[in-house]
């Protein structure tokens, strides 16, 4: 039932359906659980298994938070956030096995509705993010890169040439006969490269709370999208990867 609540009594509730101006009365004995537009979730009855309740089991449902996103001390790109949270949706799609993973614009809408963002989503437990989610596993992690060392690359190449005599068109012989002279040529060709240094950390939680899975990795390599494969490395060892 997707609404408004007017008012909680002690045995029922005042309720208005999205988009009517009818109120209707709803015993609490009929409810499994409500969730406010504040992402808060009141637990009213256990859900019966006969009932006709149309709810959406969160079971075997996974969804992907947007990636805490760390570059040089900045933190204010939310397309890097975003981006992050796709690529790392795809690297778990290939290997869903019999896990649904919600897609990365319906998380983010049902984030939107519930007024959860990067500035208050440490109001809330990870088992109400699950809640407002509908799913059961929500996937969060920190990415950061920082500027490291400076590599510098120097190549010399030299190139020479013996000084021949030869006999001009005038038949005169140009250059010493008896001695075989060379020319040569250096050149020297230098680069430099900017180094990164990336960590990841990644942790599951359950929609009860539970933290799972919980690891930081340092990647070894230094580009700047290095990420990316440290996203992989990591996504392999948690246990809703399928190997």
């Amino acid at each position: 039932m997707n609404g408004k609540v007017i008012k909680i009594n002690s045995d029922d509730l005042q309720f208005i359906y999205q988009n009517e101006t009818v109120e209707y009365t709803v015993k609490k004995s009929d409810i499994v659980k409500i969730t406010f537009a504040s992402g808060r979730v009141e637990f009213y009855n256990k859900l019966d298994n006969n009932s006709n309740l149309d709810l959406e089991e969160h079971h075997n449902k996974v969804a992907i938070l947007p990636f805490g996103y760390i570059n040089n001390q900045e933190t204010s790109n939310g397309l890097m956030t975003k981006k992050i949270q796709q690529e790392t949706f795809d690297i778990f799609k290939k290997k869903a096995s019999l896990l649904e993973f919600q897609d990365p614009s319906t998380t983010n809408a049902l984030l939107a509705k519930a007024g959860v963002h990067n500035n208050n989503l440490e109001g809330y437990t990870m088992g109400e993010i699950c809640n407002i989610l509908s799913v059961e596993y929500v996937v969060q992690g920190l990415v950061s890169i920082e500027p490291s060392e400076v590599t510098n690359y120097s190549n010399t190449t030299t190139t020479s040439k013996p000084n021949k005599a030869y006999v001009d068109k005038n038949g005169h012989i140009v250059g010493d006969i008896w001695n075989n002279n060379q020319s040569s040529n250096t050149s020297t060709y230098s680069n430099s490269t900017q180094n990164y240094s990336t960590n990841i950390t990644m942790n599951i939680y359950s929609d009860k709370g539970d933290n799972l899975f919980s690891k930081e990795h340092a990647s070894f390599w230094k580009t700047q999208d290095a990420y990316k494969i440290t996203l992989a490395y990591l996504a392999k060892l948690t246990p809703i990867y399928k190997k």
